[in-house]
């Protein structure tokens, strides 16, 4: 399933639907510009894309393989880019819930072919914006690749605008009432950082060498909207290298936590068996079965044994809260 947005100076904006031989003929005109975008590609779209756009096999390749990181390679006749958008799907705090979907690009002289396996809502935003006359076609193929990529990673700063809120939420629960539930959290984030670490970061890299104007098929004029994305990629890999760091720390000072509430514990435990002791002691001494204990038949002996019992009770306690063990 594709769909065509075809540009001439002297017709304007053709929306309809080419077919191959309609595209062939565009494409021949060095005036023309003509965006393919394909989803959910198949073996129609296989031959149209090297039928009639020349794309190299290995190209091909990459378009129905998933492909784990972003490059950018030159053909004869075209540049191939791999980008990657990010969705929160599912869950307002995208805790294990981003979303990576592959956009592939290739940009030829008077063309631009994009293929991708799921609806991406930057395209849409785009196509929407050619509809309504926007210029973006209108200056060139590789000004039309500038504004797809910039509105995909413009996308980018919601969903991770929202992954550092959780990551925030997450480190203040570490610190008021850590359950299992905050582990869960914290390596499911830890996940995800990895994640987006790998993504985005080589996204930088790739689009620092299409601002550099090291291809030709971006304009020296047009190199420079591309500095613009790096600038928002570096911010992005910025917060994200700040939220791996925050994440990071939070697996250490749980441990720490939990080992100080057992601590805690434990020392409650031993205070209150510390103090038990002599009492027990003290019971255990009045509870043997020997017939000549002359203390069983004094008439005050139960009472002073409580008292003793008592007393010995709050020394300890005095004792212990002067050392500060209470």
């Amino acid at each position: 399933m594709y769909e065509t947005f075809l540009y001439n100076p002297t017709s304007g904006i053709n929306f309809e639907r080419l077919n191959p031989g309609q595209m062939q003929e565009a494409i021949k005109d060095p005036a023309s510009i003509l965006w393919l975008d394909i989803q959910d590609i198949d073996d129609n779209d296989i031959d149209l894309l090297t039928g009639v756009f020349n794309i190299h096999p290995l190209t091909i390749e990459d378009f129905i393989m998933v492909n784990a990181r972003p490059k950018v390679e030159n053909f004869k006749d075209y540049l191939f880019l791999i980008m990657f958008s990010l969705e929160c799907s599912g869950n307002e705090k995208c805790i294990g819930k981003i979303k990576m979907n592959e956009l592939d690009f290739c940009l030829g002289k008077n063309f631009l072919v994009t293929s991708h396996n799921e609806a991406i809502q930057s395209l849409a935003l785009n196509k929407e914006r050619i509809r309504k006359d926007s210029p973006i076609i209108k200056n060139g193929t590789d000004f039309l690749l500038y504004a797809l990529v910039d509105s995909l990673v413009d996308s980018y700063f919601p969903v991770i605008h929202t992954f550092d809120e959780s990551v925030d939420q997450m480190s203040d629960e570490l610190f008021k009432d850590p359950t299992n539930e905050t582990l869960k959290k914290i390596y499911t984030l830890k996940n995800e950082i990895i994640h987006l670490r790998r993504t985005i970061g080589p996204q930088a890299d790739v689009i620092s060498l299409l601002a550099r104007g090291d291809y030709p098929q971006v304009a020296p004029p047009n190199a420079i909207y591309f500095r613009n994305i790096y600038d928002s990629l570096i911010r992005i890999n910025d917060i994200v290298g700040t939220s791996r760091d925050i994440i990071t720390g939070a697996m250490e000072a749980y441990v720490s936590v939990v080992s100080n509430r057992l601590n805690e514990i434990m020392k409650t435990l031993t205070v209150i068996s510390t103090i038990v002791m002599p009492l027990t002691l003290i019971a255990s001494i009045y509870g043997m079965n020997f017939k000549h204990m002359p203390e069983l038949e004094h008439q005050f002996g139960y009472p002073a044994v409580i008292f003793t019992m008592a007393l010995i009770t709050i020394v300890m306690m005095i004792y212990f809260k002067r050392r500060k063990w209470l």
